[in-house]
């Protein structure tokens, strides 16, 4: 009986004391941090949401339109990052975070991305056309328009300057191109250039093309000159090259050449150069090793019906008995002279004096201890007589000097030999010790080249002791070699 008096009393108490405490009830609360957030159009950084729950959970959504954002979770932040805008709009969604308890209202967060940056258009110039084709007469007057994008002035211009182009002035981004009548027989071709002011942006080029006009077809030859058509081309025993153009119509004419012998290839090489305003033939023939002459015929052909073909003879001479091999008229002044002389004395007496005159280019030297020419130029070599005297008074006479033939120079016996002769190049010109008169051309100790005298004249003035020696033969090759030294005279015996 006492405990269940107990009992009773200690529920009692209980009951008393939970009527003096009531139960705490916290109220629901959910707020988000930032409210919007804005986002870049390109490569966008990153950005996060605070969320803050008080007595309730919460769970975040996107509209299905907004693909462009991405927003992960964790813990109460929101991570969200934004896709790059390539479009000119900006656009926008709403990320909704909603909470668990009833009664509390949603947090909504704006999200805004700026539209893309429209790319920036260089300045620049286009044309339309780009290509003008003209009738080569009475061509009609064409347009064309120029496009402009960003803020400059131009201007037009022929490349060249060309007189055949006519351009009326630039007015609303157009200007007028006009031709005169093409009365070549080809095609003529030119550049306007329309110009910008800002040396930034590119030049832009109109091409004008021009028809060729209608011409009769023509093939003429242009022999050169000097040339006998009668006769024709000439070569001599050694051969050589000899070119000459045709007139040919149109230029774009194609035109053919061929050897009435075919045989005649093995001695002339035929080389044409069929180009619009280049038609040339070149011929090149070979030395002629037999004592003959050789011919051959040159026919050209047009590739228009109308047009009668073409000949013209080629002969080359038979080979000659030529010494010489400088194929080419010369011409010299020489700066240095060294003269030799064989005079009378004690043991010679004979009715002339031997002269053996060199005169020299800067480029050769006499070694006086070895006896020979060194280095490289041109000398020539004169042997010739004067009237009789002894060392002690010789001088080289003022006159004129002719040559005789070799074989009169060098007849014996020696009394028979006359005053002013000048001996015939003979023999071997290739020797550094000639025998008669020779020009030569020398090189490392050997002679490269020789012309000898076969007629001509020396002459000698003075002015005090200043000489000139002047000379003016012709070879065996039939060239003139002529010349002249103006100095002292320093005779060694």
């Amino acid at each position: 009986m006492r405990k269940y008096i107990t009992f009773l009393a200690s529920a009692l108490v209980a009951v008393a004391a939970s009527s003096c405490n009531p139960v705490d009830k916290t109220e629901a609360k959910l707020t988000a941090t930032p409210e919007s957030l804005y986002f870049a159009a390109e490569k966008a950084t990153a950005q996060t949401i605070t969320v803050t729950a008080e007595a309730t959970e919460w769970k975040h959504e996107l509209p299905e339109t907004a693909t462009w954002l991405t927003v992960t979770r964790k813990d109460n932040t929101l991570t969200v990052n934004a896709a790059d805008n390539t479009e000119p709009t900006a656009r926008e969604a709403t990320i909704t975070i909603t909470p668990s308890a009833s009664g509390v209202a949603p947090v909504k967060v704006a999200v805004t991305q700026v539209a893309a940056t429209a790319p920036e258009v260089p300045s620049s110039i286009t044309l339309s056309p780009e290509t003008l084709n003209f009738v080569a007469t009475n061509a009609p007057a064409q347009e064309v328009t120029v496009t402009t994008v960003g803020e400059f002035t131009w201007k037009i211009a022929t490349m060249a300057g060309e007189e055949w182009i006519h351009i009326t002035p630039p007015a609303d981004g157009k200007f007028t191109v006009t031709l005169d009548d093409n009365t070549a027989s080809t095609e003529r071709r030119a550049y306007i250039n329309v110009i910008p002011d800002d040396k930034t942006i590119v030049t832009q080029k109109l091409l004008v093309i021009q028809e060729p006009a209608e011409v009769e077809p023509v093939l003429e030859l242009i022999l050169p000159e000097g040339t006998d058509p009668e006769k024709g081309i000439i070569f001599d025993p050694a051969g050589g090259f000899i070119r000459f153009d045709l007139n040919v119509e149109p230029q774009t004419a194609e035109w053919t050449v061929s050897l009435s012998d075919e045989n005649a290839s093995e001695w002339l090489v035929v080389t044409p150069t069929v180009t619009p305003n280049a038609h040339s033939i070149l011929l090149q023939a070979k030395p002629n090793p037999a004592e003959t002459n050789r011919t051959t015929q040159l026919t050209f052909s047009h590739a228009s019906e109308n047009v009668a073909p073409v000949t013209i003879t080629v002969t080359q001479k038979a080979k000659a008995n030529v010494l010489s091999t400088i194929e080419e008229d010369i011409d010299v002044t020489m700066p240095q002279a060294r003269i030799e002389c064989k005079a009378n004395n004690t043991t010679r007496d004979y009715p002339f004096i031997q002269w053996t005159l060199t005169l020299y280019e800067e480029g050769l030297t006499y070694n006086k201890i070895w006896g020979r020419w060194e280095g490289a130029g041109a000398r020539i070599v004169i042997h010739m007589t004067g009237d009789p005297a002894n060392e002690e008074d010789v001088e080289l006479e003022a006159r004129t000097y002719t040559v005789v033939p070799y074989e009169k120079y060098t007849k014996q016996p020696l009394v028979d030999r006359l005053p002013g002769w000048v001996c015939t190049g003979s023999s071997n010109g290739k020797s550094l010790y000639p025998s008669g008169t020779w020009y030569q051309t020398l090189s490392g100790g050997a002679v490269t080249g020789c012309a000898n005298a076969t007629e001509g004249t020396v002459t000698v003035t003075r002015n005090g002791d200043e000489y000139t020696i002047s000379w003016d033969f012709v070879s065996d090759a039939g060239k003139q070699v002529k010349g002249s030294y103006t100095g002292p005279v320093n005779i060694i015996f």
